[in-house]
């Protein structure tokens, strides 16, 4: 077995270890590309990956003896899963894993950051101070309690999100069509449709997957509902929400910010060249992007990684 770890900069050492009891492993250089000679590409049998690189046809064309894609986070559109299955590879992840990933709050912790940095104005007062200003005033925010939290998606993250919320004093309203409301009446959240959802949060937090069903689920029609005094925050994926639509909803002042730790077509690093968002977010200070952070803690990094290592040692030694 030839294993390669395409993204392996402070990976795992224990995850290390387990692919190399199973043979050979390969560690990528830190720009990896298909043209790459150094690399075996036609023994490969497994390949690890984060998100750096978007595993399409071309990449499975250079693998002929591939069997295993695994990648130690929840959502897949890194992934070419069509092409995966034709060929019948096994594509093994964190999706599903429930009960394991109750106790990984990453994301959700992320979720909060965003909340109190957007919502207190601290990135930009603290770019105010390192110009020489103490303009307390020009950043005053606004406090949590009393106002309303409304969840995209009640999942796993949403719920810990719900628990942040409370701890802050706010009301808690969701939708999702996969949870019903007696189950979220006992975890804190009142059951909303979509449009009263829109209508009613202060800060609104996207939580869904990405699936064919949810690409664009936010449009320009739902933004227009939202409180000119209300947030949005994304810490999903970024096709969930229509980009352009955003945009206008921040240009035309129909919400007061937004915080996004996630962008369309990320994967890659193709959406960073003359995107309308990042050009916005360069001279207001009411939109804030970081590069996709939920995940990125070196706690759940590697128990993420150590947890898709075990599950491919049980795939192959079944």
């Amino acid at each position: 077995m030839n294993t390669l770890v395409a993204e392996p900069k402070d990976y795992s050492e224990k995850s290390l270890a387990i692919y190399r009891s199973l043979g050979k492993v390969h560690l990528a250089p830190a720009s990896l590309n298909l043209a790459n000679k150094e690399i075996p590409w036609s023994e490969i049998t497994t390949l690890v990956v984060r998100l750096a690189y978007k595993i399409d046809k071309s990449w499975m064309d250079k693998m002929p003896k591939l069997k295993v894609i695994a990648t130690p986070t929840t959502g897949l559109n890194h992934v070419d899963l069509e092409e995966a299955k034709k060929r019948g590879i096994k594509v093994i992840s964190l999706k599903g894993h429930t009960s394991f990933l109750k106790d990984i709050p990453s994301t959700a912790e992320e979720t909060l950051a965003l909340m109190m940095a957007l919502v207190r104005n601290i990135p930009w007062s603290f770019d105010d101070v390192k110009k020489g200003n103490w303009n307390r005033d020009k950043w005053r925010g606004h406090q949590f309690i009393h106002k309303t939290l409304g969840l995209l998606g009640c999942g796993r993250l949403g719920k810990i999100v719900a628990k942040y919320g409370k701890a802050l004093g706010m009301k808690i309203i969701g939708t999702d069509p996969n949870v019903d409301a007696r189950a979220l009446t006992r975890q804190g959240i009142e059951k909303v449709s979509m449009e009263g959802l829109f209508k009613e949060s202060d800060i609104l937090s996207v939580h869904v997957s990405l699936e064919p069903d949810t690409q664009n689920l936010v449009k320009e029609k739902h933004l227009k509902m939202m409180k000119p005094t209300a947030y949005l925050i994304n810490t999903a994926r970024g096709e969930i929400i229509d980009e352009k639509a955003l945009l206008k909803a921040l240009q035309k002042k129909w919400i007061a910010g937004a915080a996004l730790d996630v962008m369309w077509n990320e994967v890659g690093g193709a959406h960073l060249k003359n995107n309308p968002l990042i050009e916005y977010a360069k001279t207001h200070n009411n939109l804030l992007i970081v590069p996709h952070l939920g995940g990125a803690t070196y706690e759940a990094m590697q128990v993420t990684e150590d947890f898709i290592a075990d599950l491919v040692k049980m795939h192959f030694c079944h």
